[in-house]
């Protein structure tokens, strides 16, 4: 993301509601401008953070059968 930490793909969050969940697999920031601008529409919003997290736990039970 970095220098661009204030750009997001080209969706039209006019389209995007309180029905909507969005996840953005950044985790660095916690809150890209991406999850910021939906969530401000009412979206739910959910970072990549987790997904590293169990990734990692895959990993490391994969490599230490």
């Amino acid at each position: 993301m970095y220098p661009h930490t204030e750009t997001m793909p080209p969706i039209d969050p006019s389209f995007i509601s309180a029905r909507h969940k969005v996840y953005d697999l950044v985790y660095n920031p916690e809150k890209t401008f991406l999850m910021r601008s939906l969530e401000a529409r009412g979206a739910v919003v959910k970072n990549g953070l987790e997904m590293l997290h169990l990734q990692a736990e895959a990993a490391w039970s994969i490599w230490n059968r």
